[in-house]
């Protein structure tokens, strides 16, 4: 999958390194623990939206509501940060990121019921 881009970032922000991050097609079953904030063995589009958020801020170091080519190598190839950046202006805003992300939610949930197992 060419994005897979939330997938790398939970697992970067959860403590993965950047090279798993990035071959990584399925969160493991350890990261959707993590990320299962009402811990009923599911991730929600709910759970999963509110904790992109919270990653969004943390990768922004400089806390300018963009994410830079720096700021975003950490969970995006170069190809990745530009098929992210939808307007093509060279930064990733939190709505093009939370946009790719909840894309790539979508596809994770192959049983349609908005919730990733």
């Amino acid at each position: 999958m060419k994005h897979m881009l939330s997938i790398a970032a939970v697992s970067l922000l959860l403590g993965a390194g950047t090279a798993v991050a990035q071959q990584s097609s399925t969160m493991h079953d350890a990261h959707l623990d993590q990320v299962d904030q009402n811990d009923d063995g599911a991730v929600t589009q709910g759970e999963y939206q509110t904790f992109m958020t919270s990653a969004f801020s943390r990768l922004d170091a400089n806390g300018d509501g963009q994410l830079d080519q720096n700021e975003a190598s950490a969970v995006l190839s170069s190809s990745q940060f530009g098929s992210t950046d939808a307007n093509g202006d060279g930064n990733v805003s939190q709505q093009e990121f939370m946009s790719q992300v909840m894309r790539d939610f979508q596809t994770a949930d192959r049983s349609g019921d908005g919730q990733l197992r």
